[in-house]
């Protein structure tokens, strides 16, 4: 064998060998991009699914204001697909009397195809998701989870009806107003002290005992999902061109949607709705509790319409 040739095989098994060094980094590169793609993606679609829910809230607070009909879309699936591939080549060039050249290439290509389907909630989802009164079973639920009692009180109840036969309404206009509220601050006093407990009685019932006070929740008269919307909707704000639009009543003040012409600086969520901006400031603390309150309990009452959102995402 002469230089030339021996020269030759040492070259293409160099070419073989860098061939598969690069198919072996690319192929190594490409797990590690794989990897962090994969998680990057699952944050950034629980992010958009959470805040498509918490704008369809707003927007739908805002058109309810505004005496128009609210949609509900429900997440129905949502899928992601990877797809990734990796190429290398190799070439050599032998001229006579000169050093040999070689090259070494290699490509990794990545894309991923999320894709989230939405469905209208219609029909009997409906009924049960907003038109259904609250439980006292979700009640108790909701107490024992640490919301305020003063917040479910102004949102979720609509009437109280006591030992004494004297029913204490919600309503902002109605003549037992101050007493539903002197009510409701007593319940506030007790939790504050640590004295507020939700009971199950013998007979399957459920009793709110507050100090030395217990009234059973049967009596207590609760609003549907869409009430307690609309009665959070009274207080959006009007822009004075469309003052006739909405109807002003007072609401119970749990909540603040601000409007402006143009997008809020520091919002925790923004729509833009019949050329003006709707949000709630990020440093507005109850507005946000009554809107995570809200988001919640379309969650409790939502039936099973729809899949629950999946993601699915290969190994490989």
């Amino acid at each position: 064998m002469d230089t030339r040739t021996h020269r030759t095989s040492a070259i293409l098994r160099t070419i073989t060998a860098g061939a598969i060094l690069a198919v072996t980094l690319a192929s190594s590169s490409g797990c590690q991009v794989a990897n962090q793609a994969m998680r990057a993606d699952f944050t950034d679609f629980n992010t958009i699914l959470r805040s498509n829910e918490t704008q369809q809230m707003l927007l739908n607070l805002v058109r309810m204001h505004d005496r128009e009909t609210p949609l509900f879309l429900q997440a129905g699936s949502l899928t992601a697909s990877y797809e990734s591939s990796i190429f290398a080549d190799s070439s050599a060039s032998i001229p006579a009397g000169d050093p040999s050249s070689i090259e070494i290439g290699g490509s990794y290509r990545f894309s991923s195809k999320p894709i989230i389907s939405y469905t209208p909630v219609e029909g009997k989802e409906y009924v049960q998701q907003f038109m259904a009164e609250i439980t006292p079973q979700t009640f108790a639920m909701l107490v024992r989870a640490g919301w305020p009692i003063s917040k479910l009180g102004e949102l979720l109840v609509a009437s109280v009806t006591l030992d004494s036969g004297e029913r204490l309404v919600g309503r902002p206009s109605a003549p037992s107003n101050p007493r539903f509220r002197e009510f409701f601050e007593t319940l506030k006093a007790s939790e504050e002290r640590d004295d507020l407990e939700v009971l199950g009685r013998k007979d399957g019932g459920i009793d709110l005992r507050a100090g030395t006070l217990t009234i059973p929740i049967e009596r207590i008269q609760f609003r549907s999902l869409f009430s307690a919307m609309f009665n959070a909707s009274r207080d959006v704000q009007t822009p004075a061109s469309r003052a006739s639009w909405a109807k002003s009543t007072p609401g119970g003040q749990e909540i603040d949607v601000r409007v402006s012409d143009k997008p809020p600086v520091d919002a925790l969520v923004c729509v833009e709705y019949a050329g003006s901006y709707y949000s709630i400031a990020n440093d507005d603390i109850r507005s946000k509790d009554t809107l995570a309150l809200l988001m919640q309990l379309s969650r409790i009452q939502s039936g099973p319409s729809a899949p629950a959102p999946l993601i699915t995402i290969p190994a490989r």
